[in-house]
Order: C-alpha cells, then structure tokens, then sequence
C-alpha cells in the first residue's frame, strides 16, 4: 500500500514530535536539535538569548539544572502535514534553584500540551505550548493551592 503524500508528511511530523519528547527532552539528546530545529526557531514567548537549535538546547539544560531526572510520556499526539499536537505527561524532581525557589527535593507529577510547527523541509519553525506552573509550584509545596487563595477575598475580590 503507497501513502498519499499528505499522510506521509502527517507520519513524519508525528514522528518529530515523539522524538521532540522522548529523545531530545527526556534524554536528553542535545545534538537532536541540530536536526529537529530550523535555524531561524524562535518562539516569542520564550525569553531566551539565542536561535534556532541553540534556544532550545539552551531551554532543556535550564529545565535540566532544576529538573535532571525530568522525563515525558506522550498521552496524545496527532500529526498533519503542517503542524503536530501533543498532550504530554511529565515526572521530575525538583532538584535546582529557580523562579526564586530553592530545591523542595520533591518529585512531582504534571500535564501539558504542545504544537510544533512544521516546514516542508521537516524542520520545527515555531511551538506554542502550555502547561501550568502554578499547579507544578502547588504540587511542589511552594505556593498555597488556588481555592485557598479564594479564601482570603470576600465576594467581588474584596479583602
């Protein structure tokens, strides 16, 4: 059976996105990026100095120094011929400072999702993605859970 162009580029792009995770993230196989990456990679909500596979070897070795036993399981991954979704868990230990926080030597649990944008030369151009830190800080012991929060505030946001 010979595939239609389409669903080979949704094969390769879904492809990518489970070596983005299970080989570049949890690895962690720095030297990927040179092949994942586009030169020109530069995500705008990512505040790092630098382009294409260096923004992203420089984004794991920060997760790395705080988290180095960090790992993934894809729960969810969709390919088509331009982007690829991924719904993700992640376990780590919380063994680095950052964010202000010293190491709770804690290990934690979370979920979250990414796009990786695709070039026809199967390269990732760009990524959205999220997940949420204030679940992490919580599950973690850094900051109080939300509902509590909610405590401190009368109706209308009220003290």
């Amino acid at each position: 059976m010979t595939l239609k162009a389409g669903d080979e580029l949704k094969q390769r792009n879904e492809e990518i996105g489970r070596r983005w995770f299970l080989e570049m993230w949890s690895k962690p196989d720095l030297a990927l990026a040179d092949d994942l990456i586009d030169k020109d990679y530069n995500p705008s909500w990512v505040s790092i100095d630098a382009v294409g596979p260096d923004q992203i070897k420089h984004e794991i070795e920060y997760f790395r120094s705080v988290f180095p036993d960090l790992k993934y399981e894809i729960v969810d991954l969709i390919g088509s011929e331009e982007k690829v979704w991924i719904r993700y868990k992640g376990k780590a230990t919380h063994r680095g400072n950052a964010w202000g926080f010293e190491p709770t030597l804690k290990e934690f649990e979370y979920e979250g999702a990414t796009i990786l944008y695709i070039s026809p030369e199967g390269k990732v151009v760009d990524r959205w993605g999220a997940f949420c830190f204030y679940d992490m800080f919580t599950e973690l012991g850094l900051v109080p859970p939300f509902w509590e929060l909610s405590k401190h505030f009368g109706k209308g946001g009220e003290n």
